[in-house]
């Protein structure tokens, strides 16, 4: 065995170096073609997620606005229910009083 056994040829070194480079470069259309390809894909898969919330959301709303409409129907009927109740029970108060006076019955206020 010599010396120069032992020293790495650097023709041989560059030509590793460069069949690496050279390798690398190949698999990079390829790597980038896939990268951009899951790129589009986890895009495709946002905006798709984003749509069906954005609908959940938008019919959620759409419940709660009807919620809220049956909540302000109900009150003004009760305030309505209220206020006849409010007229009815003086008259009907009257007609016991006259009822009781015919009978000559005490009542009692």
């Amino acid at each position: 065995m010599t010396l120069n056994d032992h020293i790495p040829d650097e023709k041989s070194e560059k030509k590793k170096k460069n069949s690496k480079l050279k390798e690398r470069e190949e698999k990079k259309p390829q790597n980038i073609k896939r990268n951009e390809e899951n790129v589009f894909s986890i895009l495709e898969s946002l905006s798709h997620k984003e749509k069906k919330l954005s609908a959940e959301k938008d019919q959620l709303l759409d419940v709660e606005e009807s919620l809220k409409k049956r909540i302000i129907n109900e009150i003004e009927t009760k305030k309505s229910r209220i206020l006849d109740l409010q007229t009815e029970i003086p008259e009907v108060k009257q007609r016991i009083e006259e009822l009781a006076k015919l009978l000559e019955i005490p009542v009692v206020k």
